[in-house]
């Protein structure tokens, strides 16, 4: 824990970056969360706060900027989840043999294409990525919730068992709320031998502590990351940088204490709630292959740039 310690005497000592950072996050989630609780009161709303959903997830349309890939142009995908929906993702394929693949879950206001930006920086050591995405995102049809892409989660983990094989190792990795996708899934995975851990950038304890107390029985899903990493058995390797004005500080800390498998909790300071994934995404590969080469946690890489291994449990 002496990275937690140091990082408290900087934020001290420089004008408490700490709270400020706190405060105006708090401001932010305020604002925020008094419009959705304003369109959940709509009468119009009732049946089901759909634009309340519109607003927890902002699914994002289209990408506006042409993408750029450092490996090669991703080939698009489709699953099909339950009632015959079809919900498309992106597939990096990996090297002969190779039996480790990724299933990258993407973060709100984000689609398929935004998430294979962040996840194409898994690739370089011969494992495939698979960039799944949700009913509701991108020009996938249908409405997100919590239960309906957990159903597009495990379509997209079963086509990952199918793309990569029998001898497959399948590492699950979920940015914000698909941090929440991810851990869920790890969790219902537990006796599923090909899914072999998670990784979890900016993750929550539950979305209603993004909000004010008052406001939260109007949070239309509970996605109650700390009961998941509970219940999980798989390694977790969790992700919180200290410039998130998304996620309350101190989420990490409280993940990493309920994770009822072994887990590891990396800091950087100086991260906000979007990750360089041009650092953070070959690390993430390289504890991979080590993960799936027996090693135990305290024996992986040193942390990339920027980040330093705060706990772990065991």
């Amino acid at each position: 824990m002496g990275e937690l310690e140091r990082r408290g005497r900087h934020d001290d000592s420089s004008g408490t970056i700490g709270h400020r950072r706190a405060t105006q996050g708090a401001r932010y989630r305020a604002r925020r969360c008094t419009r959705l609780v304003l369109l959940c009161l709509s009468p119009a709303l009732l049946g089901g706060c759909t634009i309340a959903r519109d607003i927890l997830y902002a699914p994002l349309a289209h990408s506006t900027v042409p993408p750029v890939w450092a490996h090669g142009d991703p080939t698009r995908i489709a699953v099909t989840a339950p009632g015959n929906r079809h919900v498309a993702g992106y597939y990096w394929p990996g090297a002969p043999g190779d039996p480790d693949i990724f299933v990258f879950f993407h973060g709100r206001h984000m689609n398929a294409l935004t998430g294979a930006k962040f996840a194409q920086y898994l690739l370089g050591r011969g494992d495939a990525v698979l960039v799944a995405s949700y009913r509701g995102f991108g020009d996938n049809p249908g409405l997100p919730s919590e239960k309906a892409m957990m159903q597009d989660s495990r379509a997209f983990i079963a086509q990952a068992r199918r793309l990569a094989g029998p001898q497959a190792r399948i590492w699950l990795v979920g940015h914000s709320i698909g941090g929440g996708v991810a851990l869920q899934a790890a969790n219902e995975n537990e006796k599923e031998s090909a899914v072999k851990g998670a990784f979890i950038i900016s993750g929550f304890t539950r979305v209603s502590a993004a909000v004010p107390r008052l406001l939260r029985a109007f949070v239309p899903d509970k996605w109650d990351n700390l009961a998941a990493a509970r219940a999980a058995r798989l390694p977790l390797l969790f992700f919180s940088g200290g410039m998130d004005r998304y996620i309350p500080a101190g989420s990490g800390e409280a993940l990493l204490a309920a994770a009822g498998g072994p887990s590891l909790l990396l800091v950087n300071a100086q991260m906000p709630h979007n990750p360089d994934m041009t650092v953070l995404g070959p690390w993430i590969s390289a504890a991979a292959n080590d993960l799936g080469a027996g090693a135990e946690l305290d024996a992986l890489p040193p942390p990339p740039s920027g980040w330093a291994i705060a706990a772990r449990r065991p």
